[in-house]
């Protein structure tokens, strides 16, 4: 098909992010985070940015978070928690008619073109369509 390309959405902006604020812990600690209600849930990738650490989100609460492998929080490490249980996933893709910049399905163009713009009196057969200027 020409005239379109697929464009990727990926997993690579962090859903949210903040700082330890308690001691030693196997127990990632926010008081304001908010977790579960700004959408952390079990499965989700997490860092650890300060120590380089990463494992999965295991359960949390609206301030602490437990993972799979237990990651020790020292006070002051910040942490980003992504969308999806891998970081750099694809999240979704579109089809992109390059024609005008629209999204679209692939199956609904042909030729890079949304059907519905096609010219329908293309090949000299003189119709018109829904949209299209009216003939005399």
């Amino acid at each position: 098909m020409s005239g379109g390309k697929r464009e990727v959405h990926r997993d690579s902006e962090y859903l949210m992010t903040g700082t330890h604020k308690r001691g030693t812990s196997v127990t990632l600690c926010n008081p304001g985070a908010d977790f579960a209600s700004c959408g952390a849930m079990d499965g989700l990738y997490i860092e650890n940015t300060t120590q380089g650490t990463n494992s999965i989100v295991r359960d949390c609460t609206e301030t602490m978070l437990r993972t799979n492998d237990n990651i020790t929080w020292l006070k002051g490490n910040t942490y980003k928690i992504y969308k999806t249980g891998t970081k750099g996933s694809i999240i979704s893709s579109v089809w992109v008619d390059l024609s005008r910049g629209w999204k679209t399905d692939p199956k609904e163009m042909t030729d890079g073109w949304k059907n519905e713009d096609i010219d329908l009196d293309k090949d000299g057969k003189k119709v018109f369509g829904t949209g299209q200027p009216e003939g005399k």
